[in-house]
C-alpha cells in the first residue's frame, strides 16, 4: 500500500517531537505489545560505511528506548533495490527496518525500478545525516570556477567524475546541467572515493559528490559550488552557493540518508509505526548518540535530524527537479 502525504498526516506525523497523534502514554501502555523481538535492520551499504557506522551509534540509545536490540543485516548492491526489497516484503508488523540513502531511493523510484517500488510505498522514522551536494575540481586544476567550467563545457569536453551513472550525484549533475544549459559529460568510477581521487589527480575536471562525504579529501580537492542555500562550513570551506553565483537558476540538492519502514506499517499497525518514529527521533537528537558520533569523526554539520513529514517535503521538491530531466 501507497502512503501519500494526506494519508501520512492523518496517522498524525507531526514535526520536532510533537505528538504524533497518540500519546506518549498510550506508548507505554502498549510497551508490552510491541516490540516484542529484536528489529532487523536491513542497511543498503557495505560493513564499515557511513550507514554501518551511525546505526552503531544509535543503536544503544534505541534498545534503551524500546527494550529491543537492533540487528543490523547488510544488503548492500542495486541502489537500495536488495534492502528496499527486505523492507517491503516484510510482515508489516514494524520489526524490519531499512537503513538507505532516501534521495538514492528517490532517484531509483523516479527512474523505473522495479514496479512495486514507488512514492509513498515507504513510510520514514526520520534521517541520519544529510548535506548538501557540491562540484570540487582538483586543487591545482586550471578551473578557478563554476563559471568557467560551465562555458568550457559548451565548446570542449569537459569531464565530471560520478561514483555511478542513474545515481544521485549523476542525476543532480544532470539537473545542474538543464539549469544552466551546461553540456559537462559524466563518468562512472564505481563508488564515491574512486570519483573523487579522479578529480584530485586530474584524470576529471570536476567531479560531483556530497559536500561532506568529500572530508577526507579537503587537502587535494577545492569547491567550486555548494547546492545549498548557504555554505554551512565556511569556516572549513570558502566556496560560494549556486545561489551566489546563479541565483536565477539555483537549486538546493540535498543527499539525506535514514531510516524507514513500510507505508504497509503504518496502514495496518499506525500505532507500531507512531512508536518507532517517536523512539528514533529521542534516539537520535540524545546527547549520548550525538557525542557517540562527534567522537567517531561526524562532521557535526551532518548530523542532522528531519521528521517525517519535513522529508516528505524535501521529497515533493525534489520529485519537482527530477521531471525536468530524461536518462
Amino acid at each position: 500500500m501507497s502512503l501519500d502525504r494526506r494519508s501520512f498526516l492523518k496517522y498524525g506525523a507531526a514535526v520536532g517531537g510533537v505528538s504524533l497523534g497518540t500519546s506518549l502514554l498510550n506508548f507505554d501502555a502498549r510497551a508490552a505489545n510491541f516490540p516484542t523481538k529484536a528489529f532487523s535492520a536491513y542497511v543498503a551499504a557495505k560493513p564499515g560505511g557511513g550507514h554501518d557506522r551511525f546505526s552503531r551509534a544509535i543503536a544503544p540509545e534505541f534498545q534503551r528506548l524500546t527494550g529491543q536490540p537492533m540487528k543490523l543485516i547488510f544488503a548492500p548492491g542495486a541502489g537500495g533495490i536488495l534492502t528496499a526489497t527486505k523492507v517491503l516484503t516484510a510482515p508489516p508488523d514494524g520489526h524490519t527496518l531499512g537503513v538507505i540513502a532516501i534521495s538514492s531511493m528517490n532517484v531509483s523510484i523516479q527512474f523505473g525500478k522495479p514496479e512495486n517500488f514507488t512514492f509513498g510505498a515507504f513510510a520514514y522514522l526520520g534521517t541520519m545525516w544529510s548535506g548538501p551536494l557540491a562540484i570540487f575540481t582538483g586543487k591545482n586544476s586550471k578551473w578557478e570556477s563554476i563559471e568557467q567550467v560551465v562555458e568550457a563545457s559548451k565548446t570542449q569536453k569537459i569531464t565530471a567524475a560520478v561514483a555511478g551513472m542513474r545515481q544521485m550525484y549523476h542525476v543532480g549533475g544532470l539537473i545542474f546541467n538543464k539549469a544552466v544549459g551546461g553540456n559537462i559529460q559524466f563518468v562512472p568510477y564505481g563508488g564515491g572515493s574512486p570519483s573523487r581521487k579522479a578529480a584530485a589527480a586530474e584524470e576529471a575536471d570536476i567531479v560531483w559528490t556530497g559536500l561532506f562525504d568529500a572530508n577526507a579529501q579537503y587537502s587535494v580537492l577545492r569547491c567550486l559550488c555548494i547546492f545549498a542555500e548557504k555554505n554551512p562550513i565556511p569556516d572549513i570551506i570558502n566556496a560560494p552557493t549556486m545561489h551566489d553565483v546563479y541565483p536565477k537558476q539555483a537549486v538546493n540538492l540535498e543527499h539525506p540518508t535514514g531510516y524507514v519502514t513500510s507505508a504497509e506499517v503504518a496502514s495496518k499497525n499506525p500505532d507500531n509505526y507512531q512508536f518507532l518514529v517517536e523512539k528514533y527521533r529521542e534516539a537520535h537528537t540524545s546527547e549520548v548518540t550525538r557525542a557517540t558520533l562527534e567522537k567517531g569523526g561526524w562532521p557535526t554539520k551532518a548530523i542532522k535530524y528531519w521528521s517525517p513529514e519535513q522529508i516528505m517535503e524535501w521529497e515533493a521538491g525534489f520529485r519537482e527537479d527530477m521531471a525536468k530531466i530524461s536518462l
